[in-house]
């Protein structure tokens, strides 16, 4: 049975970062995506995160609220929402 796409994804990529190893302010990001209960998807050079809008959107903000925490200087971030979802104001 097909899975319906994510009401929102997001990926986000945390600075400093080095390939191969993990800072960490990259890993206190992580570890608070993975702590939301949210799908998660770590590579090598972003996180991805998936679910209900607010839980997302909440999400993000304790990513942003660890990582900052833990010494990152800047945090790229992509949000994604499938056509699906897209809600038109109609006059």
């Amino acid at each position: 049975m097909p899975v319906p796409p994510a009401e929102v994804t997001a990926e986000f990529t945390i600075h400093p970062f080095t390939e191969g190893g993990m800072e960490p302010h990259v890993s206190a990001g992580v570890e608070a995506a993975q702590a939301s209960g949210l799908a998660v998807d770590v590579g090598p050079l972003g996180t991805g995160l998936s679910g209900a809008r607010a839980e997302v959107l909440g999400a993000l903000v304790e990513v942003m609220d660890a990582a900052i925490d833990a010494g990152a200087r800047s945090i790229h971030v992509k949000v994604e929402v499938p056509e699906a979802y897209v809600r038109t104001s109609r006059t």
